[in-house]
């Protein structure tokens, strides 16, 4: 009898597998490990001076580069009513954060050094005024919270319709058109991740980025998007293909020590730099006074808009011009769907040469989400994103039914952009002309006699940079899948997910990502030739029900487009509650490949390998979801996967491989006759495995 097992073409056998049990309580996750690195979550400005940061890229939010007017107040400086004036009134304004603002007010004016907790909020007031130019800040803010407190609709007068743009379907020629087209564009983009948030919205006490984009194999976030990244690279044979992460003083330090901790997911030190943000006093009233904590000034986050003048400040957008890098794209932490869908739109903005391209989905009435419109008023037109909270009240005064459809005419933006860097009105030359200063907003919360109900503060959106565009091209583009939406961001609890889907919309929480993201992987498999995806399995995790696919899991190194697949994948059957795993960097090709019900298929290849799997068929005890989760990121799911057995195929040496089927037919028999029979690994094959391959 013969065992064909790993002949390469030149006939040799070459593999060395590894057919293995794994400890079910093993983690392969980074969420653990950059929680306990996080920050603390108080957000209030102490006196002490920020350090500028050293490396390439950074920079402050809204450092207007020019000193304070404020500048020696309590130190000595004698403040002069008429010369000083104006920032006399800046301080007479939020007289009330100070113990005794008649004393104050007589020691700046008597140049007297003034002690103690005065001293301390009179620094940190210093401190922001040459941050923000608070005199500017209160100004803008006391316009927009009155108009927010007398209900002003700040669209009033603008007439919306519904814009046009691309639409493309996945698996339609024109999806896999568009891709091809994305992955030669793809090895001249810049990337920016905005990861400046905690993850206490969804009950977790880490930077979001460390959470696991799915459990199967822990992979968090970050190492995700660095994943694809490197793998675009070596696609596009691209040297380096940066990425730039904008982060707040809440996540620089674990966001840090993660990449420190796994070297960085294999990118180069070199192509990551960071952007940090800084926060906003916030506001207790309309008159745009500051609110105190422990004797602190409050500040708040300012908004991922924060992110253009930071990159303005940092010179990089110039710098990625100079390199011959065509366009950047805007993503952000917790929506693993950004660059596993990123090559069709970027094929679509290309084609059109657009210099500003918003990647949209299908939206549904009521949806927290913005809504691209094509707003007109006088003789002037704008494509812009209109939040969810402005939508209902400028649809109610054009058509007088409000956002009632489902599904809306009007687009979802995902807040995805991709901004061309070259040209007249291009990112570069935008930057150098504004600053990258979007405009701000107001979003109080009222109580019934319009007080607020918490502190309020300015904000500004990073989708909103094409209101700084003088002319230019600007346009979206729609991904549709039937499958599954383009769009799973992680945002919501458990508690906040139930709300959400009684109110019929999207769960968007850790559960409902984790199984769109089998989903999204199920049917990208499904471009392969006769591909059968087994049903979903029913579940309830944390009061949620949530149907679970197949697990699959996809390294960007096995395919970036539907034409990978179409190539690499013929007559695969991942059966329900299986699970089919395939990483590393390496090219693999399936065929005729079975994966039993509740079995596990685990393939891991290293860079420069070739494999082919045939004729494979794997049953064993595979991984199994079971409620409840142990550890944070666990329980924010309401599960843990438990993993009892796998058939781990692993490759890490560079070469030409294949997993054959086993020849079973006698030397004498007829070898057109020979019973082929397909390979069947489980646990008891491991002692037999290694047996055959050492003779």
């Amino acid at each position: 009898r013969r065992l064909t097992l790993g002949r390469s073409a030149a006939g040799r056998i070459e593999s060395r597998q590894t057919v293995s049990r794994i400890d079910p309580t093993a983690s392969t996750s980074c969420a653990e490990s950059a929680r306990t690195q996080s920050h603390s979550k108080a957000a209030s400005l102490t006196a002490h001076k920020s350090k500028t940061k050293a490396q390439m890229g950074a920079g402050v939010s809204g450092n207007q580069g020019k000193p304070s007017i404020l500048a020696g107040a309590g130190r000595g400086r004698a403040f002069d009513a008429e010369t000083d004036a104006a920032a006399l009134r800046l301080l007479e304004e939020q007289k009330h954060v100070f113990a005794d603002w008649s004393s104050v007010r007589q020691s700046l004016e008597n140049g007297a050094i003034i002690q103690g907790r005065d001293r301390n909020i009179l620094d940190a007031l210093v401190e922001l005024d040459a941050r923000l130019d608070l005199t500017a800040y209160t100004t803008t803010a006391k316009r927009l919270l009155q108009d927010a407190t007398n209900k002003v609709n700040p669209l009033e007068g603008w007439t919306p319709s519904v814009p046009q743009g691309d639409l493309l379907e996945a698996h339609s020629e024109e999806w896999r058109a568009m891709e091809r087209v994305g992955l030669r564009e793809v090895g001249a983009c810049a990337f920016v991740l905005v990861a400046g948030g905690l993850g206490e919205r969804l009950g977790y006490d880490g930077i979001k980025v460390s959470l696991p984009a799915e459990s199967t194999t822990g992979t968090c976030y970050l190492e995700l998007y660095i994943k694809t990244i490197l793998a675009f690279e070596r696609r596009s044979a691209t040297t380096q293909l940066p990425l730039c992460l904008m982060l707040s003083k809440d996540t620089e330090a674990a966001t840090r020590a993660l990449l420190k901790e796994h070297n960085n997911f294999g990118m180069r030190a070199d192509q990551i730099s960071f952007v940090v943000q800084a926060g906003v006093p916030a506001l207790s009233d309309d008159k745009a006074r500051f609110v105190l904590d422990h004797d602190n000034i409050l500040c708040k986050p300012h908004g991922h808009g924060d992110v253009h003048s930071l990159l303005a400040q940092s010179g990089l957008p110039k710098k990625w011009l100079d390199r011959g890098l065509k366009r950047v794209f805007f993503f952000q932490d917790t929506n693993a769907f950004a660059l596993r869908t990123l090559l069709p739109a970027l094929g679509s903005a290309a084609s059109r040469n657009l210099d500003v391209c918003s990647t949209c989905v299908e939206r549904r009435a009521g949806e927290a989400m913005g809504a691209l419109c094509l707003l007109k008023k006088d003789n002037k037109s704008l494509l812009k994103n209109v939040e969810y909270n402005q939508l209902e009240p400028l649809l109610l005064a054009a058509t007088g039914k409000g956002d009632v459809e489902t599904p809306s005419p009007y687009p979802g933006n995902t807040n995805q952009l991709i901004i061309s860097l070259q040209g007249e009105h291009g990112y570069v030359a935008t930057l150098e002309r504004t600053g990258g200063n979007v405009p701000e907003f107001v979003n109080p919360k009222f109580n019934a006699n319009r007080t607020f109900k918490k502190p309020a503060r300015l904000e500004c959106m990073m989708q909103d940079y094409p209101q700084l565009l003088q002319g230019g091209s600007v346009g979206f583009v729609t991904l549709s899948r039937k499958a599954v939406r383009e769009y799973a961001p992680v945002k919501n609890s458990p508690a906040s997910a139930i709300d959400k889907v009684k109110q019929g919309l999207d769960a968007h929480c850790a559960s409902s990502g984790e199984a769109d993201f089998y989903a999204l992987h199920g049917d990208f498999l499904r471009c392969g030739r006769d591909v059968v995806i087994g049903g979903k399995e029913p579940g309830v995790y944390r009061g949620l029900s949530i149907e679970m696919p197949p697990r699959i899991v996809l390294s960007p190194s096995f395919a970036l487009i539907e034409d990978d697949v179409i190539s690499k994948v013929k007559g695969v059957t991942v059966k329900q509650g299986a699970t089919l795993v395939i990483e590393g960097e390496g090219s693999v090709e399936l065929e005729d490949v079975i994966v039993e019900e509740g079995s596990a298929l685990r393939i891991s290849t290293g860079e420069g390998v070739v494999l082919r799997v045939l004729g494979l068929k794997v049953a064993n005890a595979g991984y199994r979801v079971e409620a409840p989760g142990v550890t944070k990121a666990e329980v924010i799911r309401g599960f843990r996967i438990v993993r009892r057995d796998e058939t781990h195929l692993k490759f890490e040496e560079p070469g030409s491989y294949a997993v054959a089927p086993l020849d079973l037919s006698s030397d004498d028999e007829d070898e057109d006759d020979a019973s082929r029979l397909p390979l069947i690994l489980g646990a008891a094959a491991v002692a037999v495995l290694a047996v055959l391959l050492m003779r």
